[in-house]
């Protein structure tokens, strides 16, 4: 059995990969992948989501204040896995207390960044989290949000790389992959979405 974690700062796109997840086993597309192999819901829990005050933003957005979570399994080893995700807005101490229990009872760590922001600022999110293990992965989001050529999207998504890995180098923690994400289901990006699901299949086959 594999726990793994999402960690990320707010907005990255969490929720919407775990849902895009759910998504995949539902509609049996796991099992299309290279590698990939049926595995069925056997539980989802997303309401640690919370609805933002209308007056607090101009359309309806939600929080995760609890972690969410979802218990899928895997038919081939016939083994139970579970994947948390929770909040990034560390500021609130009830969205703290879920990062640092995920942290701690995950055997296997996402660091989730979103392309379309400034990765500097989300690295401090991570500085926070002290219980880490020495190897993670990594998921860049949000690819289809950055404007230009795809060879501009391509040159930011490598200088997104490089902070990256320079950023975990220094806490000494290694990154055994890198994954380019899209949690919408977007004309063009269809390999994006399967990133999500190969990146999963590839954690919970190789531990």
């Amino acid at each position: 059995m594999v726990n793994l974690g999402l960690l990320g700062d707010i907005s990255v796109g969490k929720t919407t990969l775990l849902r895009l997840f759910v998504s995949y086993i539902n509609k049996q597309k796991l099992e299309t992948l290279e590698g990939g192999r049926k595995c069925v819901i056997v539980k989802t829990d997303f309401s640690g989501e919370a609805t933002l005050p209308r007056e607090a933003t101009e359309k309806k957005e939600t929080k995760t204040i609890h972690p969410n979570r979802v218990i899928f399994r895997d038919e081939t080893e016939k083994k139970a896995h579970t994947i948390f995700a929770p909040g990034g807005d560390k500021a609130r101490a009830v969205v703290r207390m879920g990062i640092i229990t995920i942290s701690r009872i995950a055997s296997q760590i996402i660091a989730v960044f979103a392309l379309d922001r400034p990765i500097e600022k989300q690295f401090e999110f991570f500085n926070d989290v002290r219980f880490f293990p020495k190897k993670i992965y990594v998921c860049i989001n949000k690819v289809d949000l950055v404007k230009g050529s795809k060879a501009q999207r391509d040159k930011k998504l490598q200088e997104a790389r490089e902070k990256i890995q320079a950023f975990f180098e220094k806490r000494k923690i290694e990154i055994v992959d890198f994954f380019n994400t899209v949690g919408e289901h977007l004309e063009g990006m269809e390999d994006y979405n399967d990133n999500l699901a190969a990146m999963i299949l590839k954690i919970i086959t190789s531990h």
